[in-house]
């Protein structure tokens, strides 16, 4: 929490900061202006005291300015958040899914201008997920499915390969007293009875409003659809006039004093040259990293349509559906180029037959399947298999089909690897 206000304090500083020594210097230019003017039909010391008098008043007065936007970013986060799971509570009430897969995508709402800057200046560092963040995300999903998931809801989540769900979501069953079952097919179901009754509530408050994986990759796209022009604008302005306080504003004025030259050109001329500096540092590392969002984009938007319509892709038939995830289009040797790692992150297959080209995972659809029939119709105190691997003991959990005793954990992983065909 902490974190997480201080860096939407941060943004908003970022922001306020430009802004409001913009208004400050534009206002100390004018008056050196009208200054210069008036000293050249009065030159008598008197005006040149009430000179030096109103330039005091008038830093005074713009000074404090900077404090009355400080803590603005951090409120707006905090209203967003309870916002956001508040809706999520509405949701989850009337039985509805707050994690459609089918949901269109959203490539029209344009983001704030705190966030273009923060994008300006960090580029995805800036908004990507991190681990406590990855974590949260993960059990508000839980909950969200009634204590069922499988490993294509974690990929879906996260973007990880096939493997890495597995690992993952053995770890969130050893973690938060979940149980591994394996159905009559052979689908492999991480279960979490227990933590609708103990996590729910702590859930709830922390939810994070993020997404599936090519969710929150159109949020990203967005940000570079709509570049921030304001700020940097007038962060270079920033500059020219810091140094023309520097060398010429700042004597007219009567402002000789060290903390008028700190105030008013040090800070802002350093701030601003540092802001620059980081946003072509992000800007280099875009440059650099271009082929690779490309092709993850290719990726993600592929995704999008193997998990929400659960039908194979079909290029070049889909190259159109493919694009409307916004994050496109992509001509369809470019999208031929990336089939055969996709099929493999998922454990599917990709085969070319009179020309077309076909995406498949049918592994990932029989395990959507098989959830979307348990959360309907099952409890997730009782198994739903043989179960392999437990955390807890569960009170009233009836097994059908439970460990004989006496074997060991490795046994069990390995028949588990056969029954998957790992």
């Amino acid at each position: 929490a902490f974190k997480q206000g201080a860096i939407s304090f941060f943004k908003g500083w970022t922001v306020a900061m430009v802004i409001v020594y913009f208004v400050v210097l534009m206002a100390l230019t004018v008056a050196m202006l009208v200054a210069m003017m008036s000293q050249n039909d009065d030159n008598d010391s008197g005006g040149s005291s009430r000179r030096r008098g109103g330039g005091g008043w008038f830093f005074f007065f713009m000074n404090g300015s900077p404090w009355g936007y400080g803590g603005y970013g951090r409120r707006r986060s905090r209203r967003r958040r309870r916002s956001f799971n508040r809706d999520l509570e509405k949701m989850l009430k009337k039985g509805q899914d707050p994690y459609d897969m089918r949901a269109p995508a959203d490539t029209e709402t344009k983001p704030s201008l705190r966030e273009r800057t923060w994008f300006f200046l960090f580029g995805t560092e800036g908004i990507k997920k991190n681990p406590l963040e990855r974590e949260k995300e993960l059990l508000t999903y839980i909950r969200a499915k009634k204590g069922f998931v499988s490993n294509a809801d974690i990929i879906a989540l996260l973007g990880v390969t096939y493997d890495e769900a597995d690992a993952i979501g053995t770890r969130l069953v050893a973690t938060y007293e979940g149980e591994l079952d394996i159905t009559d097919e052979g689908i492999a179901i991480y279960r979490f009875p227990n933590l609708m009754l103990s996590g729910a509530p702590e859930v709830a408050e922390q939810a994070p409003d993020l997404g599936y994986l090519w969710q929150v990759r159109q949020k990203e796209h967005l940000l570079r659809k709509s570049p921030t022009v304001l700020v940097p604008v007038l962060c270079a302005i920033n500059i020219v006039l810091a140094l023309v306080m520097q060398f010429k504003g700042l004597a007219v004025l009567g402002m000789t004093g060290l903390g008028y030259t700190i105030s008013l050109v040090w800070i802002p001329l350093i701030f601003s040259v540092l802001f620059f500096a980081i946003a072509f540092r992000r800007m280099s590392r875009d440059a650099a990293n271009k082929g690779k969002y490309e092709r993850d984009n290719i990726r993600m938007s592929i995704f999008r349509l193997l998990f929400s319509r659960r039908q194979p892709v079909r290029v070049p038939a889909d190259a159109a559906a493919i694009a409307q995830s916004g994050l496109g289009p992509w001509a369809p040797d470019l999208l031929r180029s990336v089939a055969n790692d996709i099929a493999d992150e998922l454990r599917g297959t990709a085969d070319t037959t009179n020309g077309t080209l076909s995406i498949r995972a049918d592994r990932v659809w029989k395990e959507m399947a098989t959830v979307d029939k348990l959360r309907a119709t099952a409890n997730s105190t009782r198994s739903v298999g043989r179960t392999v691997f437990s955390s807890h003991d569960f009170a009233g959990s009836t097994p059908a089909n439970t460990e004989v005793e006496g074997e060991d954990l490795e046994s069990a992983i390995e028949e588990l690897e056969a029954e998957l065909g790992m």
